[in-house]
C-alpha cells in the first residue's frame, strides 16, 4: 500500500490533486518545510516495503527515528550509509534520520550481492527523493516513470545505463497482461552493451526507430515478431528496436567458442550465452507469465509471483559446492545443480540429497523398501503378475542400479528426480537410490509440521545427513544443510 501511496504521490504524468501538489513542492521547496518530514516519513516507509519486495524473509527493525526533520539538515548531510551488524549476519541502513537494521531470514551471512542489492534499492530511492526537491538532479522527472522496483533491477545490472532496462521490464509486465487470439503473450529483447549489432558490423540503425517499450506492445502483430524463446527484439544502447534476431545463431556468432553458459535452466542457455560478454542483457516473457533477466552469461534475476527475485546462482552454486565437495565429487555439485534449475523451469518438485556418511545415513534416512541394493528383482511366485511393493521398487531400481550420477544423461537424472520421493546419492556420486520416502525424525516433525509441507520438512531431517536440493512446484529452489535453510531463489 505504501508503495501505491508514493507513486499516487510522486507521478508527474497523472493530472491529479496530489501531483499538483508536488510541482508546487518541486518548485518551491523554500516554503514546503512541514511536507518534507511527511515525504521523509513516507519514503521510510517505501524502503522497508521496497527491502521485504526483494527480501521477503528478512527481518526488519527501526532502531531509530528523527521525527523532527529540518530541511537543511535533510538536504545536506550525507544521504545514506550501510553499516555491517556486529554479528556480520546483515545490515544496518541510516537513511534521513532513520536507523534500520536488516537481518536475513536464516542464520546466514548476506552474500555480496544481496549486500550490493541492498545499497542499490537505498541508493534508487534516496535519488527518487531527491527528484522532488532538487532541480539540477539529472533525469529528475523520469525517474517517476517506472516502478521503483524495475528501477532497481536495472542499476544493480548497467550503474551507468539509461533508462532503457526500465522501459523494457515494463514493456514486458505489459505484453504479461495481454493476450493474442486467446493465448497467452511471449516475447523477449535483447539489449545490446556495444554501440552497434555485432552479427552486422558497420550497419547504422535506420532513421526513426521506435523506443523499445510499453507503447509497442499495442501495436498489433507486435507478439507474432518475437516469441521470445527462439526470436527475440534487438535493441541498441539509446533504447531503439534494431531488427528482431535468432538468440540461439545470435549467440553462436557474437561469443567465444567452446564456452557454454552456466546456471540456467537449458531452454534458456542460448539467452545467457548470448549475455557471457560484450555487457549485452536478454529479457524473455515466459508462457507462465515470468520475467526472466539474463546477465553476465546466468539467470540473473526472475520476476514471479508478483516480486523480483536476485537469482546470484554463481554464489548460491558455490555454497552447495562446497557443501558437496567437502566429502565428495564436485561433478556430482553441478549435475545435481543443473538439475535442480531444469526441474524448476519445468515446475517438476524433487528432492536430491548427498548423504556425507551412506552407511549411518541409509538405515536411519531409507526405509528397507527403498533401498537400492545388488539384488535383482525376480517375479512373486504367489503372484507372477503383479509384484509386491518390494519387488516392484527394486524393479525400477534395475533401470539405473550400479550407476554413478554422472553416468546419467542429464533428462534421465531429472526423470527419476520427478517421482515422488527423493534421489539419494553418496558423495563420489553413486547412486544410493531414488524415489524414496524419507524417514523423518520426530523431533523435526513436531518443530515443523504446522509451518512446513512435506517435502520441506523431508528436505530439513535430510539436511542433518548431508546438503540437500529441495525443488518445489511453484519454482523455487532452495538448499538445506544441518537442519537450517542456507539460501533460496
Amino acid at each position: 500500500m505504501a508503495e501505491q501511496a508514493i507513486d499516487k504521490l510522486v507521478r508527474f504524468d497523472a493530472p491529479s490533486t496530489a501531483t499538483l501538489a508536488e510541482h508546487s513542492l518541486v518548485a518551491r521547496p523554500d516554503r514546503q518545510p512541514a511536507p518534507v518530514s511527511k515525504v521523509v516519513g513516507l519514503y521510510q516507509s517505501v524502503m522497508r516495503r521496497t527491502l521485504e519486495h526483494f527480501f521477503p524473509d528478512s527481518l526488519l527493525e527501526i532502531q531509530g527515528d528523527r521525527s523532527i526533520i529540518d530541511w537543511d539538515v535533510v538536504m545536506g548531510e550525507s544521504p545514506y550509509r550501510l553499516l555491517d551488524d556486529p554479528d556480520r549476519l546483515g545490515l544496518d541502513v541510516e537513511w534521513r534520520g532513520t536507523r534500520l537494521t536488516f537481518r536475513p531470514g536464516s542464520p546466514i551471512p548476506l552474500f555480496p550481492a544481496e549486500r550490493r542489492m541492498i545499497g542499490v534499492i537505498v541508493s534508487i530511492l534516496d535519488q527518487r527523493f531527491r527528484s522532488l526537491f532538487d532541480q539540477d538532479l539529472a533525469d529528475r522527472f523520469e525517474r517517476f516513470n517506472y516502478l521503483i522496483e524495475d528501477l532497481i533491477v536495472a542499476d544493480f545490472l548497467d550503474p551507468d545505463g539509461s533508462f532503457r532496462i526500465a522501459a523494457a521490464l515494463e514493456a514486458m509486465r505489459v505484453a504479461a497482461l495481454s493476450t493474442y487470439e486467446n493465448k497467452r503473450v511471449t516475447t523477449g529483447a535483447l539489449l545490446l552493451g556495444t554501440p552497434h549489432d555485432p552479427t552486422t558490423p558497420g550497419r547504422e540503425n535506420l532513421q526513426g526507430a521506435p523506443q523499445f517499450n510499453a507503447r509497442l506492445t499495442a501495436i498489433k502483430g507486435f507478439h507474432r515478431l518475437s516469441d521470445g524463446l527462439r526470436t527475440v527484439f534487438v535493441v541498441d544502447p539509446q533504447g531503439e528496436l534494431v531488427r528482431i534476431a535468432d538468440i540461439s545463431d545470435w549467440a553462436d556468432r557474437t561469443q567465444p567458442k567452446g564456452l557454454e553458459a552456466q546456471f540456467c535452466p537449458r531452454r534458456f542457455e542460448a539467452h545467457a550465452r548470448a549475455t557471457m560478454s560484450g555487457g549485452h542483457v536478454c529479457l524473455a516473457l515466459t508462457p507462465s507469465r515470468e520475467i526472466k533477466v539474463f546477465a553476465r552469461g546466468e539467470l540473473a534475476f526472475n520476476f514471479s509471483d508478483g516480486r523480483w527475485r536476485l537469482l546470484d546462482a554463481s554464489t548460491k552454486f558455490a555454497a552447495w559446492s562446497e557443501a558437496v565437495r567437502r566429502d565428495g565429487d564436485g561433478d556430482l555439485a553441478r549435475h545435481f545443480f543443473q538439475a535442480a534449475l531444469n526441474l524448476s523451469e519445468a515446475r517438476v518438485g524433487a528432492l536430491l540429497v548427498v548423504a556425507r556418511d551412506p552407511e549411518r545415513a541409509i538405515p536411519q534416512l531409507i526405509a528397507p523398501i527403498d533401498r537400492m541394493t545388488e539384488e535383482v528383482a525376480a517375479d512373486d511366485p504367489q503372484d507372477p503378475e503383479n509384484l509386491s511393493p518390494r519387488l516392484a521398487k527394486r524393479a525400477l531400481h534395475h533401470a539405473v542400479r550400479g550407476m554413478r550420477v554422472d553416468q546419467l544423461e542429464p533428462t534421465v537424472l531429472e526423470a527419476i528426480a520427478s517421482l515422488d520421493g527423493a534421489v539419494v546419492a553418496a558423495p563420489d556420486g553413486r547412486l544410493l537410490t531414488f524415489g524414496a520416502i524419507l524417514r523423518i525424525n520426530p523431533e523435526v516433525l513436531d518443530l515443523g509440521r504446522s509451518l512446513q509441507g512435506a517435502r520441506t520438512l523431508a528436505a530439513l531431517a535430510a539436511s542433518q545427513f548431508g546438503p540437500v536440493l529441495k525443488i518445489s512446484e511453484d519454482g523455487y529452489v532452495t538448499m538445506f544443510l544441518k537442519g537450517r535453510r542456507v539460501w533460496e531463489f
